[in-house]
C-alpha cells in the first residue's frame, strides 16, 4: 500500500486520543507536521483538554511553581510536579520549565495553566511555564494624595468563561470613609480579549483581606473584610463574580474563639479555607459543594512545629484528604494527618526579614496567554 493510500483517523476521534495523552507529549507532537502544529495550537482544542483534564483527575497533572521574594524581588524559580492519589500526594522537583519565572517578580494567580506576575517595570505578565509562552502588558497606576494616608492594593486574576476572556482585577482600598459612609476603594478590570482597562463598582462594605484573591467557580474569593467603622474584621468571605460584576459573601465555617486569621486557596476546583488560631494550630476546611455553606467539611486540623506563629496556607488536597500540602510561613510542606508529620518540600532561608514566599499551583495545559 502507497504511503497516500493510509487512512487517516477522523479529526474528533484524534482530539480523544491527544487529550488523554501527558503534556509533555502533546508539546513534542507539535514537531510532527503542519497539521498537527495546527491542531495543537487551536483555542479549541485547549479549552476542550483543560476541559477534559479537569473532570478527569487521573489524566492531570498539576504544577507547583514557588519564587522566594526578599523585597518583592524574586531570585529563582522552583517547579514541582504534582501527582493526587486517593489518599496522598506525590511531590516531586523538576526543572524550571521557563526561565521567564526567574525574574523580580510576585505571583498574583493562577487559572487554566496559565499564571499571573508583576514584573519591576510596572507591567503584568501572564505566563505558561509549560510552553514557554507569555504576554507582558501595562499595570495600571493611579494617583491620590498624600492625605489619603496610603492605598492597600488586591489582585485577581481569572477567567471569565462568558466572555471566553482572561480578566485581571485590580482593586485600590484607601484607609477611610467618604461622606456618605461608605469605604472608599476603586476596582478596575483588565481584559486580555480587549487589551485595556475599565473601571467597575467598588466594593463599598470594608476593605477586603489578602493581597490575592483565590479564583474557584469563576468567582474571585478574599478572606473576609475590614471595617473602618467598626474596627473589626468580618468572619465571611468576600467575593466577586467575574462575568456579573457583582459582589457577594459566602459565610466561613464555625472556628473556636480567641484571635484567628483565615488563609483561602482552591484545590481541584473546590475551595478551601484554613482557620489558624493564636495557639498554633489550624482548622483546614472544603467546600464540596461551592456556593452551599452547609457543606464547609472539615479535613484536618494541624499543629505547627514551630515555636512561633506562623500561618498555614493551603495548597492542594489529596482525593481523601489525609494529606494536603500547605505554606507554612517560607516553607513548602506536605501534611500527613494518619500519622500528624511534616515532609519538607522545601524551605527558603533569608537574613532579610522580608522574605517571602510566592507559590501558585496550575494545571498544565497548552492555553496561550494571547487571544
Amino acid at each position: 500500500m502507497k504511503m497516500e493510500e493510509i487512512p487517516t483517523l477522523p479529526r474528533d476521534i484524534i482530539v480523544e486520543i491527544l487529550i488523554r495523552l501527558p503534556l509533555k507529549i502533546l508539546l513534542k507532537f507539535r514537531s510532527v507536521s503542519k497539521s498537527w502544529l495546527s491542531l495543537l495550537s487551536d483555542v479549541q482544542f485547549h479549552k476542550t483538554h483543560i476541559n477534559f483534564s479537569m473532570n478527569n483527575p487521573k489524566f492531570i497533572d498539576y504544577t507547583l511553581a514557588a519564587v522566594p521574594t526578599v523585597s518583592g524581588l524574586g531570585k529563582i524559580c522552583h517547579v514541582y510536579t504534582i501527582r493526587s492519589e486517593i489518599s496522598s500526594v506525590i511531590v516531586s522537583k523538576q526543572w524550571c520549565p521557563s526561565k521567564t519565572l526567574s525574574l523580580s517578580a510576585w505571583i498574583l494567580g493562577s487559572c487554566n495553566g496559565l499564571i499571573c506576575l508583576t514584573t519591576d517595570s510596572f507591567n503584568l505578565m501572564l505566563l505558561n511555564p509549560c510552553t514557554g509562552k507569555f504576554n507582558v502588558f501595562p499595570d495600571l497606576m493611579i494617583e491620590y494624595e498624600v492625605g489619603d494616608g496610603g492605598v492597600h492594593i488586591r489582585y485577581g486574576f481569572g477567567y471569565d468563561a462568558y466572555a471566553e476572556d482572561y480578566k485581571v482585577v485590580k482593586m485600590f482600598s484607601f484607609p477611610r470613609i467618604d461622606n456618605e459612609g461608605k469605604h472608599v476603594n476603586m476596582v478596575s478590570v483588565y481584559s486580555l480579549k480587549g487589551n485595556s482597562w475599565s473601571s467597575i463598582q467598588g466594593f463599598d462594605s470594608g476593605h477586603v483581606n489578602g493581597n490575592v484573591g483565590v479564583f474557584a467557580n469563576g468567582v474571585f474569593h478574599w478572606e473576609g473584610c475590614y471595617d473602618y467603622v467598626s474596627g473589626g474584621v468580618s468572619s465571611e468571605i468576600v467575593t466577586l463574580d467575574l462575568a456579573k460584576g457583582r459582589y457577594g459573601r459566602i459565610a466561613l465555617p464555625s472556628y473556636e474563639g480567641g484571635g484567628i486569621h483565615w488563609t483561602l486557596g482552591e484545590s481541584r476546583g473546590r475551595l478551601v479555607a484554613c482557620c489558624n488560631y493564636e495557639s498554633n494550630k489550624a482548622d483546614m476546611w472544603v467546600m464540596k459543594e461551592y456556593g452551599v455553606e452547609k457543606t464547609w467539611t472539615k479535613l484536618v486540623t494541624i499543629s505547627s512545629p514551630d515555636d512561633g506563629r506562623v500561618n498555614i496556607s493551603p495548597l492542594f488536597v489529596a482525593e481523601n484528604g489525609d494529606e494536603v500540602l500547605v505554606k507554612l510561613g517560607t516553607e513548602v510542606t506536605l501534611y500527613n494527618s494518619r500519622n500528624a508529620s511534616f515532609k519538607r518540600i522545601a524551605d527558603y532561608v533569608s537574613t532579610d526579614d522580608f522574605l517571602q514566599v510566592q507559590v501558585a499551583t496550575y494545571l498544565e495545559s497548552l492555553a496561550s496567554p494571547h487571544i
